[in-house]
């Protein structure tokens, strides 16, 4: 059981706004904010570098990396630090050592950080390949079984679209992926923190995720799991002190042997603190009771979505392959016009093509509104979202 007052105590902007737009980034909870505050403050006053005190912080930012790990079902050895996912997916795919005629498979549903790195790669001779998803906007896996060739050296996938909120079948995709040698890199940025996951048990090879979604955390934050067999096989494509080694007697150099190999220079260590910090305060509240939650704001806003005259909603059909992001467009109201008019009543959703253009191709549509509520939201909230685009309808109605 959630324990709603305390969970809305600890988010400030509530006593203001109603907040549904964690797909795009969520706001921190108090107690993050207060461990990145708290560190900051001591930095201020005796220094970065006083000894104990760095020690003590490069300590706790290991046992964070044990802490990430354990929430993904990885071992520390295999995580990294990144800023964010697209740092992350590029490590990747500037890191394989591509040949000519190699494939990477995405599908129709990615948006540009998980689409544009692989395009660029045609530049070495690697072909993109896209798959269309079905009309609930998942993988069908035969058609995925029947674009796999001898060439196809990668599967890069969303776990979950930013602009669909269709939730793929990762664990199949990925077994189907190991049966023809084809590595898989999942796209996690919109999955956790929201659901519960476990590389091992998914079978992937790669996966990313930023923290400043649905795990809480600050910007600046985020997670990059390789699985440790294909370490030494990325080369990294940047190189700086605490993830190289420097022989300069023999004027040689050498990456670490675990995933830190992906972490040059000064980490960032406000970041990497308040992401330890978001995954304690899920980890508190349960994986499980988050996933539930959503589970059951996404049934409930779906269905008071549908009772608004000229709405139009994308992605799954079928609420049971949606979580949380409901993207929609309502007649007569540019996306634009409506989250405005939303956030002067104090409702912050958010509008856009979400950098996900194949989206708004299949729709024939140019951008949509989006709602992501997330687990410190309520169904009154929802109600009082509805009832505002209700408003705002009969309004933009009456100008003709």
């Amino acid at each position: 059981m959630l324990n709603m007052m305390k969970i809305q105590k600890d988010m400030p902007l509530l006593e203001h706004y109603i907040y549904l737009n964690t797909a795009a980034a969520s706001a921190m909870p108090q107690p993050v904010v207060d461990v990145m505050a708290s560190y900051l403050q001591k930095q201020a006053s005796i220094g970065p570098y006083f000894p104990s005190f760095r020690q003590e912080i490069y300590a706790q930012v290991e046992r964070i990396r044990e802490k990430s790990a354990l929430f993904i079902g990885a071992k520390k050895e295999e995580i990294a630090f990144v800023p964010n996912g697209s740092m992350a997916i590029n490590y990747i795919a500037g890191g394989l050592q591509w040949e000519q005629g190699d494939e990477v498979i995405v599908l129709d549903t990615e948006m540009l950080s998980n689409y544009v790195p692989w395009l660029a790669l045609q530049q070495q001779g690697v072909q993109l390949k896209v798959l269309k998803t079905n009309a609930e906007y998942l993988v069908d896996l035969q058609e995925l079984e029947q674009l796999i060739t001898p060439h196809t050296r990668l599967i890069a996938f969303a776990h979950m679209s930013n602009a669909a909120g269709a939730l793929q079948p990762a664990k199949e995709i990925c077994q189907l992926a190991q049966q023809h040698h084809v590595l898989t890199l999942i796209n996690a940025n919109q999955t956790v923190g929201l659901t519960p996951i476990h590389v091992a048990e998914l079978g992937c090879d790669f996966l990313v995720a930023c923290g400043r979604k649905w795990l809480r955390g600050p910007e600046g934050s985020g997670i990059l799991y390789v699985r440790q067999a294909l370490i030494s096989a990325l080369t990294p494509i940047m190189i700086g002190w605490g993830s190289t080694q420097w022989d300069y007697q023999n004027d040689e150099y050498s990456f670490l042997e675990t995933a830190k190999r992906f972490e040059p220079g000064c980490p960032i260590i406000p970041s990497i603190l308040g992401l330890g910090a978001a995954i304690d305060y899920a980890n508190a509240i349960g994986i499980h009771s988050i996933y539930e939650r959503v589970q059951q704001l996404t049934n409930y806003l779906v269905e008071q979505l549908s009772t608004i005259p000229g709405i139009v909603l994308y992605g799954p059909q079928n609420s049971a392959h949606r979580l949380s992001i409901t993207p929609f467009n309502i007649e007569g109201i540019s996306p634009d016009e409506l989250t405005n008019e939303l956030a002067e009543r104090g409702v912050i959703i958010e509008a856009g093509t979400f950098m996900a253009n194949t989206i708004m191709e299949r729709n024939q549509i140019s951008q949509m509104a989006r709602f992501s509520p997330h687990y410190f939201n309520t169904f009154e909230e929802i109600d009082t979202a509805v009832s505002f685009m209700k408003e705002i309808r009969a309004k933009a109605q009456d100008r003709y």
